[in-house]
C-alpha cells in the first residue's frame, strides 16, 4: 500500500467519523431544545444555536457525501472551511481529514 493511498484512507475515515459526530451532536442539541420547549416557561431558543445546529447538520452530511471525493482538492478545501465553521469535536476531525487529504494530493 502506498503512502498516498494510506493517507487517503485515513482522510476518508476521519471524514466519516467527523460527519457522524457532527450529525449526532446536532440531533442531540435539537432533542435538548425540544425538551426545553415542553417546559411552559416563555422563552425562545436563540437564533445562534439554531444556526449552529443547521450548520453542523449540513457539514456532517457534506462530509459523509465527500468520502468518495478525497482526491479532489476543491472538495477538501470546502470541507476544511465547513469544519472550521461547524466547530466542536466533529469539526476538528473534519479539519484534520481535509488537511490529510490535501497533503495526500499535493505531496
Amino acid at each position: 500500500m502506498t503512502a498516498k493511498k494510506s493517507l487517503r484512507t485515513l482522510a476518508r475515515l476521519l471524514f466519516l467519523l467527523g460527519g457522524i459526530v457532527l450529525i449526532l451532536g446536532a440531533v442531540l442539541q435539537v432533542g435538548v431544545g425540544l425538551g426545553g420547549l415542553l417546559n411552559l416557561a416563555p422563552r425562545l431558543p436563540s437564533l445562534g444555536s439554531l444556526i449552529g445546529v443547521v450548520l453542523a447538520l449540513i457539514t456532517g452530511v457534506v462530509a459523509l457525501a465527500g468520502i468518495g471525493q478525497v482526491s479532489n482538492p476543491a472538495w477538501s478545501i470546502i470541507l476544511l472551511i465547513l469544519g472550521f465553521l461547524a466547530g466542536g469535536l466533529g469539526g476538528i476531525i473534519i479539519i484534520l481529514g481535509a488537511i490529510i487529504a490535501l497533503v495526500a494530493i499535493f505531496v
